[in-house]
């Protein structure tokens, strides 16, 4: 290391060396006065998603941002080149029933002039999160070939999309002769559990092969869900036996997603139910609904590897935006 170089580095740099010849960024946790800066790279690079994609909302307010970058310097890091940020990561270590204890990086939880400053801050990072037992990492990520591709060079592959729809202009789908549409309720509970395990069992068959998600807990979060009164079940009938459902709410504020957006979910129409246009008219119908109470977007996700899923949401007019990348740590 040359004179030069040892003079830049101080105690609080975690590691500075040489690759390839020149030098690899120095990677160190936020530190108050680092705060300006990361929002700026925040505010800019969300822009920049907005403008390649215009569901992607660019607005955010950078005094709050701010306060919770403050709130964060334990688990954000930043790299260091020439004694400018060029890059930040943060990660969010939650603890969730079906995916167990794994980090979560959102899609203002990232920044990076580089591949190579991308690689620096996620081994710094990773190695910390490993160390507290999260082995299951995502990345939520604007699902642009310039913004995954990063990504994949660090072994994460998609998980999930992100769609979005404009709630402008509605067309109703009528149900087939002999169906019904109705608003289910905590009454409805068992009808709900039944249903949703049929989306779990679709989602362990190939080619999602989603084995060994735990849903003890699946009953208990339904009803939390039903009795949540911004909660909307909507159920699809034919001869007395419910053969549908969806569930829609508010969605909470977020990085990269318009005000007055509906989250869509927990949609399933029994198999031999399929085909007959019974789904799309029970989304016209809370979609509808949606509109008449002021909703301007709906959002929904779906697995990549559930082929059939994103092909209906893509023909029924689904945007995406963000896909979900995730990488598993073992021993290979």
């Amino acid at each position: 290391m040359s004179n030069n170089v040892a003079r830049e580095v101080t105690p609080q740099l975690w590691h500075t060396a040489s690759r390839y010849g020149y030098l690899v960024a120095s990677i160190r946790k936020l530190g108050p006065g680092d705060v300006d800066d990361v929002v700026r790279r925040i505010v800019r690079q969300l822009a920049d998603d907005a403008a390649r994609n215009p569901f992607v909302n660019p607005e955010i307010s950078a005094p709050l941002l701010a306060d919770a970058l403050r709130e964060s310097t334990s688990s954000t890091w930043v790299a260091i080149e020439n004694r400018t940020i060029v890059g930040h990561l943060y990660g969010a270590l939650l603890q969730s029933e079906p995916y167990g204890i794994g980090v979560w990086i959102g899609p203002d939880g990232v920044s990076y002039e580089s591949t190579e400053v991308l690689s620096d801050l996620y081994a710094e990072a990773g190695q910390e999160w490993i160390d507290a037992g999260a082995r299951e990492h995502y990345a939520w990520v604007l699902d642009d070939a310039s913004s995954t591709g990063p990504w994949y060079e660090l072994g994460f592959a998609r998980m999930h999309l992100r769609g979005v729809l404009a709630l402008d202009q509605r067309h109703a789908h009528r149900l087939p002769d002999g169906y019904t549409l109705r608003r289910g309720s905590m009454d409805d509970l068992d009808v709900a559990v039944e249903l949703t395990t049929l989306i779990d069992r679709a989602q362990v068959a190939g080619p999602s092969f989603s084995l060994d998600l735990s849903t003890e807990s699946q009953r208990d979060e339904l009803a939390e869900t039903l009795s949540d009164p911004e909660v909307n079940y909507f159920l699809v009938e034919h001869d007395g036996e419910a053969v549908g459902q969806c569930i829609t709410f508010p969605l909470p504020p977020r990085r990269g997603s318009f005000d007055d957006t509906l989250h869509l979910s927990a949609v399933v129409v029994r198999e031999q139910h399929q085909g007959r246009g019974v789904a799309t008219a029970m989304v016209d119908a809370a979609l509808i609904d949606a509109r008449s109470k002021g909703f301007e977007f709906v959002e929904t996700n779906w697995r990549v590897t559930n082929r059939r899923a994103q092909r209906y949401w893509l023909t029924y007019g689904f945007h995406p935006t963000y896909v979900r990348l995730h990488r598993t740590i073992g021993a290979r």
